[in-house]
Parts: structure tokens; sequence; C-alpha cells
């Protein structure tokens, strides 16, 4: 009996939380790394595998929006010309840079996305579960599109397993707001990965 309650209760917290994210989305706390880098995600979300579904080119210019504690930076940074890593939090920017300080090819920024002031820099730009934690999606989306160059991509990638996830329904329609079309995508509901070019 007390596990059913156990399970009951997870449930209940699992639907409160994501209820409370959809309604007030935010970014995920510094010192979650834990979370962000457990050995179970890792397993369902390779980076080396998530970051050969990017299609990146070695004579690419890369924008990783959000990069968090940096999970996902070195495999992308192995596959790109030069990366240029965002984050609205600075300290998981020094925790970013702290990991791949033999890389000499990365830029770091530190704002908000929605606050970006880059035009036609990047080749691909990759949001890897961050998007549901933008206040503004679309918004972001729209100056991800300034940034990018013409014929380059976006690549948006959500999965199951985190508070704030939506479908990839839901990508497309914000995706289609921001002036964006889907031109891939891979995956299933558990983590799926979608690619976007300008309209």
């Amino acid at each position: 009996m007390p596990l059913v309650f156990l399970v009951l209760g997870l449930i209940v917290f699992q639907i409160v939380i994501r209820v409370w994210l959809r309604l007030s989305p935010q970014a995920i706390p510094f010192g979650w790394s834990w979370l962000l880098e457990n050995p179970w995600r890792k397993q369902y979300r390779n980076p080396k595998r998530t970051a050969d579904q990017c299609l990146i080119k070695p004579s690419d210019t890369v924008l990783e929006i959000g990069c968090g504690s940096g999970l996902f930076t070195r495999a992308l940074a192995g596959r790109c010309k030069h990366l240029i890593v965002q984050d609205i939090e600075p300290r998981y920017l020094a925790q970013t840079r702290s990991k791949t300080e033999d890389l000499p090819h990365l830029e770091f920024l530190a704002v908000d996305v929605c606050e970006l002031e880059l035009y036609g820099v990047a080749d691909v730009i990759v949001l890897i579960s961050v998007l549901p934690e933008i206040r503004m999606p679309v918004k972001a989306l729209e100056q991800c599109l300034k940034a990018l160059k013409p014929g380059g991509h976006i690549v948006i990638s959500q999965e199951l397993f985190e508070p704030e996830y939506v479908t990839s329904q839901q990508t497309d329609a914000w995706a289609k707001a921001a002036g964006l079309k889907a031109i891939g995508r891979e995956g299933n509901t558990w983590v799926y990965l979608n690619r976007y070019a300008r309209f």
C-alpha cells in the first residue's frame, strides 16, 4: 500500500509541475546539472548521436541556444568550424566554458535569446531541450531566424522526461508562427528532433 501512495504522489507531482511550468516557463535553475547529466539520460540522449542528427558540416558556424550544463556543447563543437554558445545564466556558461577550455573555436554569449542581436551568422542553430523553458518561444525563434544564414536550418529537440515537454506538433506551431517550415524530423514521442528552415 505505501508503494501505491508513493507512485500516486509522483504522478500528481509530475502533473502539478508540468502545468506550473506550462503556465510560467522558466529555465532550469543553476546547480541542477545532476539532473541534466545523469547517466540514465545520457543513454537515450547521447550527445554524439544527438549532434550527428543536427546535420552539421565541418565548415559551419553553429549557434547553440541554452547550453545549460554543456552536455551537448563538446559534441557540437567537434563537428563545426565555429560554435557560438548562448545561455541566459552566466554560471551555466562558466560551467560550459570550463569543460571546453581546450577548444579555441568557441564564443560565449550571456544574453536572453529573445534579445539576441545576431544577423546572418549561423548555418545551423540548435535548441536542445530548451524552447519550452523560454517565456516567449515564438519571439525566441524569430530572433534565431534573424541569426540564420540563407540556406541554414534550425534544430529543435525535446524529450518527454522534461517537465516542460511539449509535443512535436506544438513545436511545429511555434516554428510556423516564427516564419519557419519543417524540413525533417527524427525520433518519436519520447525524444524527437525536428529541423526547420525559413519559408
